[in-house]
């Protein structure tokens, strides 16, 4: 007998998101098979689908992937590093956030993926999830990613090359993906993040206030507390506050109570990344927190100072 007041867990099943994701695999596979498919296959691809961090993180390893089958026959999937790929000279399609919701949009996207004719395909997330299980329909010859994740459950795959995203560090999970499925001659340190772009050293400081994990962000007040020492330092210092998004915003909008005068210049929303990785290559040190922005740094060898959450 049920206690009175005990809310009892809704079944995964009844869930909304499970719900409108299961009518929407229904349609797409309904209509997704007239749709025909490019029979050339001489094209790869590779799905980047995590944020920016991730990719800069595993910049090299798409590298890697360009040289071994020619820059020209690789396009890359991805949900929010548009124009790094521009950049950086690859092709590439949007996999828009939350398309596997939307069977009208991932029809659109299927059919533009269906048309390059691909054969191989490199998933480069740590995890792969049930979003990309409409590229199963691709029928690629052979599959390379991690075990963690949907691969496992592709059966009729007979040609899947997949290896654990285990590792004291992200560099030796690379490390470990790139000499297991890509490349047996490669040397760890060629896997460390380096962005090809020009440096100097700027009288501006490159401040960076988001993060995707919001545990990782000190508050406004604390980094200001930070930020004032400095100024105190030297008064007429610039700090280019840069970011993207409401959270991001509000956060400057609480930064700016806490210091007053014309030190702080907002970027946020203003610049897109591939501007804000200039501002960061041409600044004096970039201060944040464990972010995008952060590893983009690195990838730089810009001098860093990276904030732990004090909240």
């Amino acid at each position: 007998m049920l206690n009175k007041g005990v809310k009892m867990k809704k079944p995964y099943w009844l869930k909304k998101s499970f719900l409108k994701y299961s009518i929407n695999n229904m349609l797409f596979s309904i209509f997704s098979v007239f749709i025909s498919k490019n029979r050339s296959k001489n094209k790869i691809l590779v799905t980047e689908l995590d944020g920016i961090g991730d990719t800069i993180v595993r910049q090299r390893v798409l590298e890697i992937i360009a040289k071994k089958y020619g820059k020209e026959n690789v396009v890359v999937l991805v949900t929010f590093t548009k124009e790094i790929m521009e950049f950086e000279g690859y092709q590439y399609e949007i996999f828009e956030k939350n398309s596997h919701y939307n069977f009208v949009k991932l029809l659109k996207l299927y059919k533009k993926l269906a048309s390059y004719g691909f054969y191989k395909l490199y998933s480069l997330e740590f995890r792969s999830e049930e979003k990309m299980n409409f590229l199963k329909k691709l029928k690629f010859e052979d599959i390379y990613g991690f075990s963690d994740g949907i691969f496992e459950n592709w059966k009729d795959i007979s040609n899947k090359k997949l290896t654990h995203s285990k590792g004291e560090k992200v560099l030796d999970i690379l490390y470990n993906y790139t000499y297991e499925l890509i490349d047996k001659t490669i040397k760890k340190e060629d896997l460390i993040p380096k962005l090809e772009i020009s440096t100097s050293e700027g009288e501006y400081i490159s401040v960076g206030v988001g993060s995707s994990d919001k545990n990782k962000i000190s508050s406004p007040k604390k980094l200001a507390e930070f930020l004032k020492a400095i100024i105190v330092k030297k008064s007429e210092i610039k700090f280019h506050i840069l970011g993207n998004g409401k959270d991001d915003e509000n956060y400057f909008e609480e930064l700016q109570k806490e210091i007053s005068g014309d030190n702080l210049i907002n970027l946020i929303g203003k610049i897109n990344i591939v501007e804000s990785t200039k501002d960061i290559a041409n600044s004096k040190l970039f201060i944040g927190f464990d972010s995008g922005l952060y590893n983009i740094a690195y990838a730089l060898e810009k001098k860093s100072i990276i904030i732990v959450s004090m909240n």
